[in-house]
């Protein structure tokens, strides 16, 4: 393989040998500019090199560790670790290069696109739009407070309340301090599940993700997508797979169709407390 090389030096089996000796991504890789020994162009550790530029140390600094991240791929850091990965903040990690990744928004419940610095960061980053909603999109779907963190407000009270959690699915308790805060608090943990805690009203293999199977054939299937509630084709290789897999659309609908059903509504809940201490201070 053709070493990728800077100026003196940054010599990609020098990084691979490192890489694999380190079992982890590069901390740092510096590029140093001659004229200012005390600023470093940090993209990572590759062997020091001396540039006539600051611009063109970063420029050829991006590249390099572009074409590292490609060839590498991704440093175990970014291991996959299933859907609770999803859940994590968005990571750029240290490194000072610009490479578009994807990460699930845990807010919007929608992948979002941002500029990944190429070393360490989370398992939350995924290399295209697809592969993120691929991951992630067995996250079920809950109301906009229930994906708040829980927040204790500024007072200094010592309540008992519930809050959802959206990493484990189920309400937990924390103690409020009994003004501010979010709507992601509940007096008990009834209602906090009641209102949060998703409801499936199909059978479960309705909502198992689509799966061509291991085999090479082609035969048309029909499976149930419940993100777009509706009966959908794909082509099924003739083994393997899973259950949500139908002869034909008909067969599809009469198993699922309930899951495309609308959940009961049910009354939001209020924080009535904070909103009172609110409204007094405005009138102050």
């Amino acid at each position: 393989m053709r070493a990728l090389r800077g100026r003196r030096g940054c010599f990609l089996s020098d990084i691979r040998q490192r890489w694999g000796q380190a079992g982890q991504a590069p901390l740092a890789l510096e590029f140093r500019h001659p004229r200012t020994p005390f600023a470093v162009c940090s993209l990572g550790w590759i062997a020091m090199s001396s540039f006539s530029s600051l611009l063109s140390c970063l420029l050829l600094g991006s590249l390099l560790l572009l074409q590292l991240s490609q060839v590498l791929g991704a440093p175990p850091a970014l291991a996959a670790k299933g859907q609770e990965s999803c859940l994590l903040p968005p990571d750029e990690g240290p490194c000072k290069a610009l490479i578009s990744r994807w990460y699930y928004d845990r807010y919007t419940q929608t992948c979002q696109e941002f500029s990944y610095g190429g070393c360490e960061g989370n398992a939350n980053n995924f290399r295209s739009l697809e592969s993120c909603e691929k991951s992630c999109w067995m996250i079920k779907k809950v109301p906009k407070i229930c994906r708040l963190e829980d927040d204790p407000g500024l007072c200094r009270g010592y309540i008992k309340r519930y809050f959802f959690n959206l990493s484990s699915m189920t309400c937990e308790q924390f103690i409020y301090g009994g003004c501010y805060g979010n709507d992601n608090n509940f007096r008990d943990e009834d209602s906090c599940m009641d209102y949060c805690s998703p409801k499936k009203t199909g059978p479960l293999i309705c909502y198992s993700p689509k799966d061509e199977g291991l085999c090479s054939s082609s035969v048309t299937r029909f499976y149930y997508n419940p993100k777009s509630q509706s009966c959908e084709e794909f082509s099924y290789t003739g083994c393997g797979g899973n259950a949500n897999n139908f002869v034909s659309k008909k067969d599809c609908y009469s198993i699922c169709k309930k899951a495309g059903s609308k959940k009961p509504s049910i009354k939001k809940p209020r924080n009535k407390l904070s909103r009172t201490i609110r409204k007094l201070q405005k009138k102050v």
